[in-house]
């Protein structure tokens, strides 16, 4: 999914699109597909908006050992809205994925995952220790202190932006219409269709679409 305007990265994105944001010497959009490449996957399907023809000028540039299909949404069509264009041509689990996050982790074991409990869409969230960096009050009756914590600590299991999506569900998304991956979610739920969730830890991705965390990561050769 690399259609998106990342305006987090802002002014990057002004001149080039997040998906060929280089990470330790190759776009973050390589990297993705790499993860994949090593299971032995051939074919992709790249839904552009922002900046297209860049994007597309730069694998043209290439003798890619793998297939490379391009979607093109006319006008901004959220998380999942060009999903659309698939409909009818897999008979397979579909993995999916945001451009600007990488999952390093068993790809196989997820699948497996998703087959076994018989799940129509499996997020793949990541535990994320969150520390408030001040003091909290809890309270009642508008106003009465009922306790003060002092930089408390949470963990929280995450949507990082993967997931594998079972073809029949891309019936759900609407035609030429604006439409997240969580309007999905909630229209497969609310279908009777089962939604899983697959835990990976905090330490097996990375989300290169905030600033902070791409500083970290850019030469990081574990990416």
């Amino acid at each position: 999914m690399a259609g998106g305007k990342g305006k987090r990265l802002d002014p990057f994105t002004r001149i080039l699109p997040k998906p060929l944001i280089p990470l330790n010497k190759e776009p973050i959009i390589i990297k993705i597909i790499n993860q994949f490449v090593d299971y032995g996957l051939t074919d992709y399907y790249i839904t552009l908006n922002d900046k297209a023809k860049m994007i597309k000028a730069y694998f043209s540039d290439f003798d890619l050992p793998y297939n490379i299909n391009f979607i093109d949404e006319k006008e901004p069509l959220g998380t999942a809205g060009s999903l659309k264009e698939l409909e009818e041509k897999f008979d397979m689990p579909l993995f999916v994925s945001n451009c600007d996050i990488i999952i390093n982790t068993d790809y196989k074991e997820i699948m497996d995952f998703h087959k076994d409990r018989g799940y129509a869409l499996t997020i793949i969230g990541s535990m994320k220790h969150h520390i408030v960096p001040y003091g909290v009050c809890q309270i009642n009756n508008g106003g009465d202190l009922i306790k003060l914590s002092e930089k408390p600590e949470y963990d929280f299991l995450i949507n990082t932006g993967f997931y594998i999506i079972e073809p029949k569900l891309l019936s759900l998304i609407p035609q030429n219409k604006y439409f997240d991956m969580t309007d999905l979610i909630s229209c497969a739920k609310g279908s009777g269709f089962k939604v899983g969730v697959f835990p990976i830890s905090e330490k097996s991705w990375i989300d290169i679409g905030q600033w902070s965390e791409y500083k970290k990561q850019i030469n990081n050769p574990k990416w």
